[in-house]
C-alpha cells in the first residue's frame, strides 16, 4: 500500500520556517512539494503465526497509520521566530483548496450585466374612506376629557379647539357635553391660576403678598376654598396671610367659622394670634357662639384663653357669655384675665350693667348661678387688692369688668392724644386740652380757635377701648367764661371714617372766668362705647364772640 502525497503547505512563507518544520517532522521538500517520510507497509512476519491473535498482527500497522495522521497536522504549532507569520493548513482546509479549480490560464469569461427590470408604474395612492363628522367629534370629545381627567389642561384647550372646528349640528345632549366640558376646563385653569397666588402669599415681600390677595379678591368664590385648604399648611406665614386674605373677601358668613377652625386646631398654634386679630378686624357676626364653647369645652388651658381672648374682641358674643364664664372668674386658673374680659366685653354689648337685678341676662339663672353672681363684687375686690402698686393682667382686668358692673367710677384713660382739629390759635393750641390744667386762666391752658372755623377735636385712644364717658370743663378765660361750647356732641368709632353717628350728646355750662375755681366740669355720659377714636363737635356756643373753645378733656372708660 502506498501512502498518498500530502499538498504544498501554502502557507509556510519562508524557507526558514520550511527547515524548522522539517526538521521536527522530517518532512523533505521534493520538487516543491512536502512529502512525508515513506513507511513501509511490509507485513510482519508473525502474520503467518497462528498462535497470535489478528488483532495482535495489525497493531503496528494501526500505530504507523494514527502516526501519519498526527504528522500530518495534529501537532501544535511550531514556534516562530518573531517577524515571521506562518499559518498551518488544517486538514479540512486542505481539503476544501483541493476542490478549487486549478488555473488554466484562459481569463474568466465576463459576466453579462444584469437586465435593467422593467420600471414599475408607481402605484395609485389608495383613498381613505371619508369619515362621519359625528365619528370626529365623539372621538375628540373623549380626547378631551380624557385630558381633562389627567389635569392636562393645555392639550385639553387643543382638543377642544378642534371640538369647535367640526361641521356637525350638535343635538341637545352634544351642547350640554360641550358646555359642561367648557365649564370644567375654565374652573380647572383658574383653579390653576389661583393656586400660584396662593403660593405666593408665602412671600416674605409685602408687595408680592398684595398682589397675590389682589388676584384672589378678583375670584373670591374659587378663591375661599383654597385659601381654607392652605390653612393646613406647615408654613405659618402662609397660614397668618391666608388668614388676612379671609378677612379681605368681606365674607363674616363664610370666612368667620373658618377661623374659629383655626383655634380648635392645636397643630396651629403659632398661628392663633393672626385668627384672633382677624377676628377682631373683620367686624362681623358668626363668631361668638362658637368662641364660647370652645372655651368651655376645651380641656388645654392655651386654647381656652385664645378663644376667651377672641371672645373679647368679637361682635356678639352670646348673652350667656356672662353667667357661663362666672365658675372661670371665681377660680384661680391661667385663664382668668381673659375671662374676666370676655365678660366685661359681653356686659357693655348686652347692657348686663346691673347684673343683680337679672337684666340684660336672657336666661332663667338657678340658685347656683345666683349665688355666683352675688359673690362677683367681693371676687373682683379681692382681686384688685392683690395687684397692689402694680396690678398685673387679672387685676386691671377685674377693675375694667368693676367698672362695667358700676362697683366703682369709671377713671380717665391714659396715653390719650390730640389725631386732628379743625383750628387753634398759635397761642392757645389744641393740645392744651390734655395738659391737666383746668383751674387757669392763662391762654395757653386752654384751646382757642376763630368762632367762624369748625369746631372739632379728634382723639386717639392707642387702642380699641371702652368708653363710659367724657369729661369736659369749658372755657376759663378771665371776665370771658361765656365764650365756651354749649351743645357737644360724641362720636366713637374704631376708625375716623366711622365717626358718623353720636354715641353721646351733652350740654356743658359755662367756666367760671377765674383761676382756681371750684369744680366746674361736666361728664357726658356714655353707654359704654367701644372703640379707639374719639371726636367731639360744637353743635353750638353760649355766645357769638370771636372765638370760642374748651380747656380740659378726659375720656373716662377702660
Amino acid at each position: 500500500m502506498q501512502i498518498p502525497e500530502l499538498p504544498r503547505d501554502d502557507m509556510i512563507k519562508n524557507e526558514v520556517a520550511g527547515d524548522l518544520w522539517s526538521r521536527r517532522v522530517g518532512v523533505r521538500m521534493v520538487g516543491g512539494e512536502t512529502r512525508l517520510p515513506a513507511v513501509s507497509l511490509r507485513m510482519p512476519h508473525t502474520l503467518s503465526n497462528p498462535a497470535r491473535p489478528t488483532w495482535v498482527t495489525w497493531l503496528p500497522f494501526m500505530a504507523a497509520v494514527c502516526a501519519v495522521v498526527f504528522w500530518s497536522g495534529c501537532w501544535k504549532r511550531p514556534t516562530v521566530p518573531d517577524g515571521i507569520t506562518t499559518h498551518v493548513t488544517t486538514p479540512v482546509e486542505a481539503l476544501v483548496e483541493s476542490k478549487q479549480p486549478e488555473s488554466t490560464g484562459v481569463p474568466p469569461k465576463e459576466e453579462a450585466p444584469p437586465q435593467e427590470k422593467p420600471a414599475t408604474p408607481p402605484e395609485t395612492p389608495v383613498q381613505d374612506e371619508p369619515v362621519e363628522p359625528a365619528t370626529v367629534w365623539n372621538s375628540l370629545f373623549k380626547e378631551t376629557h380624557e385630558h381633562l381627567q389627567k389635569d392636562a389642561l393645555e392639550k385639553a384647550a387643543e382638543s377642544l379647539a378642534k371640538l369647535k372646528e367640526v361641521q356637525l349640528e350638535l343635538t341637545a345632549e352634544q351642547t350640554e357635553q360641550l358646555a359642561a366640558v367648557r365649564s370644567d376646563l375654565d374652573n380647572r385653569t383658574r383653579r390653576r391660576r389661583l393656586r400660584a397666588a396662593i403660593g405666593q402669599l408665602a412671600s416674605k415681600e409685602r408687595e408680592d403678598v398684595e398682589a397675590a390677595q389682589n388676584q384672589l379678591y378678583e375670584d373670591a368664590d374659587a378663591a375661599l376654598p383654597l385659601l381654607r385648604e392652605s390653612l393646613h399648611d406647615k408654613n405659618p406665614l402662609l397660614v397668618k396671610n391666608s388668614l388676612e386674605m379671609l378677612r379681605r373677601l368681606r365674607r363674616p358668613d363664610d370666612t368667620l367659622p373658618i377661623m374659629v377652625g383655626v383655634l380648635r386646631q392645636t397643630k396651629l398654634q403659632k398661628n392663633w394670634p393672626d385668627a384672633i386679630r382677624q377676628i377682631e378686624l373683620i367686624g362681623g357676626a358668626g363668631a361668638g357662639e362658637p368662641l364660647l364653647n370652645l372655651a368651655e369645652s376645651s380641656e388645654l388651658p392655651e386654647q381656652r384663653i385664645a378663644a376667651l381672648t377672641a371672645l373679647a374682641a368679637a361682635v356678639d358674643p352670646p348673652p350667656r357669655t356672662t353667667v357661663a364664664l362666672l365658675p372661670m372668674i371665681l377660680g384661680d386658673g391661667p385663664e382668668l384675665p381673659a375671662a374676666l374680659l370676655a365678660v366685661s366685653h359681653a356686659v357693655c354689648i348686652h347692657g348686663q350693667h346691673d347684673l343683680w337685678s337679672g337684666r340684660g341676662l336672657a336666661v332663667e339663672l338657678s340658685p347656683e348661678q345666683l349665688r355666683q353672681i352675688y359673690a362677683l363684687p367681693e371676687r373682683l375686690s379681692a382681686i384688685m387688692a392683690s395687684g397692689g402698686e402694680s396690678p398685673g393682667d387679672a387685676a386691671r382686668a377685674a377693675k375694667v369688668l368693676a367698672v362695667a358692673t358700676r362697683q366703682i367710677p369709671a377713671e380717665p384713660i391714659l396715653g390719650v392724644r390730640v389725631l386732628a382739629f379743625g383750628a387753634e390759635m398759635k397761642t392757645s393750641p389744641a393740645v392744651a386740652v390734655l395738659d391737666g390744667v383746668w383751674n387757669s386762666t392763662a391762654p395757653g391752658a386752654m384751646w382757642r380757635y376763630p368762632i367762624d372755623k369748625e369746631g372739632s377735636i379728634l382723639f386717639d385712644l392707642g387702642s380699641k377701648r371702652t368708653v363710659v364717658g367724657v369729661r369736659v370743663w369749658n372755657l376759663n378765660e378771665s371776665n370771658g367764661g361765656q365764650h365756651g361750647w354749649k351743645d357737644v356732641a360724641v362720636y366713637i368709632g374704631s376708625i375716623p371714617t366711622e365717626l358718623v353717628t353720636p354715641a353721646a350728646k351733652g350740654v356743658i355750662p359755662p367756666a367760671l372766668g377765674k383761676n382756681n375755681p371750684v369744680d366746674y366740669s361736666v361728664t357726658v355720659p356714655v353707654n359704654f362705647a367701644q372703640g379707639r377714636y374719639v371726636r367731639l363737635r360744637a353743635e353750638n356756643t353760649w355766645s357769638q364772640s370771636s372765638h370760642t373753645g374748651l380747656t380740659e378733656v378726659q375720656i373716662l372708660g377702660f
